[in-house]
């Protein structure tokens, strides 16, 4: 990988959280729709076709449950990858600098100030760690990063 596609592929990082959220919110909304319907049915006469509604609102909670499912575990292995990649850089100082910019989303201002270097230095360090960093394929290592 070249630099700029290891920078893209530690910025998914974050893509892959709102990506997450997003899918769960899609969820919540054809849950609410299919209790609104419910609830509706209930309240009214029995009338032919009332079930159907119902049951294309179940259908499709259904489908997109497995297709959170699917794309959830998809996002949580490239997010553990990514973690993994960042812990298995030989220098502390290069874990935090990726760690803090990638994963906890901080600015190189914030991150400066989290490990006590000067912008310049992070920089400097942030360009050296992604040079080294290895990307995808690795096997899971446990890290204790904040």
């Amino acid at each position: 990988m070249t630099y700029e596609q290891k920078i893209e592929w530690l910025k998914s990082y974050r893509a892959l959280d709102g990506k997450i959220e997003s899918m769960t919110e899609q969820l919540q909304v054809w849950n609410a729709r299919a209790t609104k319907i419910t609830a509706t049915i209930s309240q009214e006469p029995k009338a032919a076709g009332s079930g159907d509604q119902l049951q294309r609102c179940i259908d499709q909670i259904c489908e997109l449950q497995t297709e959170i499912a699917q794309e959830m575990d998809k996002l949580r292995k490239r997010k553990q990858q990514i973690e993994t990649a960042i812990c298995g850089l030989n220098e502390k100082s290069y874990q935090d600098i990726l760690w803090y910019r990638y994963i906890q989303g901080m600015t190189v201002e914030e991150t400066a100030d989290k490990v006590g270097y000067s912008q310049k230095q992070i920089s400097r360090k942030h360009k050296i760690a992604v040079e080294r960093l290895k990307c995808p394929g690795m096997s899971y290592v446990k890290c204790d990063m904040m």
